[in-house]
Parts: C-alpha cells; structure tokens; sequence
C-alpha cells in the first residue's frame, strides 16, 4: 500500500487520506479497498502487478477468486471514468494488471512511495498470515508500531484490532478481545467509512460483551459500505450460529464463500458451521469441495470426520480424524496405534488414545482445551471432558459460545455439571 500524501493521476487529483477522487470541480469518494488497489497501481506504474501481490496487499493476503478481483478493478475503472478512448488499467490475462496512462493524460505529481507505515503493515500481515503462536505475536509487534507512527491511521488500528482477535480466537489470552473492540472503536471514529473497521468492531463487540445487537449493528454497517467483504459475512456467520440462527448464519457462510471461492478459510467456516447446526450429510458435500482446493487441509478431514461419527460411520470417521492428524505432523506408527484402539475398542477407545495423543505431545501442535472436551467426551470420559470444557472457558475460547449446540459435548448434557457450564461460558444475549 502507499502513503497518504495527495497526488494526481490521469487529471485526477487522489486524495488517499480523505479517500476522494477530484477533478474539473467535482469530488466523488472511492470505497476504501479500491483506494488500496488505485494507491498499489499508483506505486508502480507500468508494472505489471500479479493477482497474489494484490491479494498480497489489499485483501491482506487472504485467498481471493479471480472473479472478486476482477470486480474490483471493473469498480475503479467506472471511477476513473475509463473508456476506450482513455483507459487506465490494462488487463493481462494470466499475468496480471497494469497501471497505463494514455498520450493525452494529464502531467502525473510524484507518485506516493512506500512509508514507514506502510512498511509496518506489510510486514505484520505477512506475519499474521503464518498461523504460528509466535508469528501472530510478531505482527501485533509490527501494528503497534504501525499505530505509533501513525495514530490517525484507520488502517493501523483495524490491523491491531485484527491481529489481537486472531490472538484471541487462537487461545493467546482472555482480554484480547476487549482490546481488539477499544481499537476497532479507533479505526472507525477515524474513518466511519472504513468497512472493514466496522466488521472488526462486530466480531470484537460479539466476544468481549457477547452482545449480538451491538455486534450485528456493526457488522450490518460493514456490509452496507462493502456489500462484498467476506470477512464481515464471515463474522456474522459466527454470530448468527452462536444465537442458534443456523438458516441465516449458513446463508452468510455460503456468501463468504461465493464471494472468494478460493478461500480455505472460508470453506472450513462453512463446514464448521453445518456441524454446529448437526447437517452432517452437508458436511460431507461440502468437505469433498474443500478438498478439491488442496488435498491438505487438516481442518476439512477433522470436520469430515465428525460428520461421519455423528452419522454412525465410525470406521470412515476414524479414517478421516487419523488422516488429519497425520497432516499436523503425525507419525506412522503412531497413527497405526491408534487406528489399532479403535479396531480392538471401537470409537470410545479411538477418542480416548487421541485425547491422550494430544495432552502428552506439545511439538507438533498445542492442542485447545475444546478439541480435548470433544475428544474426553466422546470417549465417555466426562470427568475429563468438564476439566477441558473449564480451561476453555477460562481462557474464553470462542467455540465455547458454541456449547448449546455442539453435537460433539451431547454426551455430557444430561450431566448436572453441564447448566452451570453453560452460565459460566458467558453465552451471546
């Protein structure tokens, strides 16, 4: 991204820090990701730009469809008025796009250069997007810098806020999500027209005060400025399943995924989602298309594989969870062991050697206090279960907003200990 010193373009006088485009008198405003995208072309003229380094910086490296990039450069041209006399953007097929100015263009000012700011962020995204405990760390580093250079900066305090809910979604700490709601709060009282600031808020307000009217006032404002940001349809998937609103919190997941067919991410919310709301058989069309994407994704076998429990499918259940696991770093004979438990035991034996897998190993993976419920649980281990389910509370995982419905924690409902579970989770109002 560039600086938010003014500059002109092709006649246009851009004005990144107000967000405007001006010329001949009239002064329109340009959303603010198409003002990342115009700044990005502004920064290299002549250049050709590839779709990753795009996605790179103005989607803040999340996965991205050819299609959605393709619409936002439609965008831009419409604002800078392209035609065929006069363009402005050049379309490379399988290469990319490039910023061109035509013969008659109006002499260009100095074209912003990369600042220190910018600098900052780029460097913390590429940070936050390496799900490691010490990578997510180092990109917060880099966005309180990013804050400290520059405090009017939106963008710097929607990337803290975003970094520290990551922190919290991840299990790094139980205040984090306050935090992240104070600098949502920053990003977008300085710029209310910041979209994304406003879909950070929603998440923020969602688990700091589990208010689900605070948090879907925010996350409708998000989307009423960028009908098409998939992290506030994301988010409101999130908050819609919390509230046991399955039929709307499903049709926004299938949004988020329509708009980026290519994310991951995305797909493994919606599969994640379909569980909670126990549609087990869409779980399973929906992993299928997952894995086309890629055939290692961990989270898409693990979903897979629960669905298949639920259904009865013990043996294609194990097969699913054991592939999963191998994908985090398991070993052979370990998952030969295992596949063994669960041939001498059935399921509750297959639960019980995987719980007691991931409470004895702590290099390939840290195993969350929920997928240790889940698997004490299933298991028939509920004491064990309840110890996992109150170190995730007291950490304040996020899934455990989730408890009125998880299918994998039915085994301890009938339990006395499970009402008062519930009233300590703190569940959306």
């Amino acid at each position: 991204m560039s600086s938010q010193r003014p500059f002109v373009l092709g006649g246009w006088h851009v004005d990144p820090a107000l967000g405007t485009l001006s010329r001949d008198g009239q002064q329109s405003r340009l959303e603010p990701r198409l003002m990342e995208l115009l700044l990005l072309f502004a920064a290299s003229p002549e250049r050709v730009i590839a779709k990753d380094e795009i996605a790179a910086v103005v989607w803040g490296g999340r996965a991205i469809g050819d299609d959605t990039l393709a619409a936002a450069v439609s965008r831009l041209r419409s604002a800078l008025g392209e035609s065929k006399e006069r363009r402005f953007i050049e379309t490379l097929p399988k290469r990319g796009y490039r910023l061109v100015i035509s013969p008659d263009a109006s002499p260009r000012g100095p074209l912003p250069q990369e600042d220190e700011l910018d600098v900052l962020l780029k460097k913390g995204r590429a940070a936050l997007s390496t799900p490691l405990p010490q990578s997510i760390a180092q990109a917060r580093i880099y966005f309180e810098a990013a804050v400290a250079a520059e405090p009017k900066s939106a963008r710097a305090h929607a990337a803290l806020a975003e970094a520290m809910l990551v922190q919290h979604q991840v299990g790094q700490g139980a205040s984090f999500a306050a935090s992240a709601k104070a600098s949502a709060l920053a990003a977008t009282a300085l710029d209310p027209d910041f979209a994304l600031g406003w879909s950070l808020l929603g998440l923020a307000t969602l688990f700091a005060d589990r208010d689900f009217a605070g948090a879907d006032a925010a996350l409708h404002k998000a989307l009423a400025l960028d009908p098409d940001l998939v992290a506030a349809h994301r988010a409101r998937a999130f908050a819609l399943t919390a509230s046991g609103r399955f039929v709307e919190a499903e049709r926004e997941a299938r949004r988020a995924v329509e708009l980026e067919p290519l994310s991951v991410t995305a797909r493994i919310d919606l599969i994640q989602f379909l569980l909670t709301a126990r549609r087990f058989s869409h779980v399973l069309n929906e992993a299928k298309k997952a894995s086309r994407l890629g055939a290692n994704l961990s989270e898409v076998w693990s979903g897979q594989g629960w669905a298949h429990a639920f259904l009865g499918n013990h043996r294609d259940a194990v097969d699913a969870l054991l592939e999963s696991i191998r994908l985090l770093g398991t070993d052979e004979p370990t998952l030969a062991r295992l596949r063994a438990d669960f041939d001498a035991g059935g399921f509750e034996a297959f639960c019980a050697a995987g719980a007691a897998l991931l409470d004895r190993q702590r290099v390939m993976f840290v195993p969350r206090p929920m997928d240790m419920a889940m698997l004490r649980a299933n298991a028939g281990q509920s004491d064990a279960a309840f110890t996992a389910l109150e170190e995730a509370i007291r950490r304040d995982d996020p899934v455990a907003l989730l408890l009125p419905w998880l299918p994998h924690v039915d085994r301890l409902r009938n339990d006395p200990r499970f009402p008062s579970m519930l009233a300590r989770a703190r569940l959306v109002h």
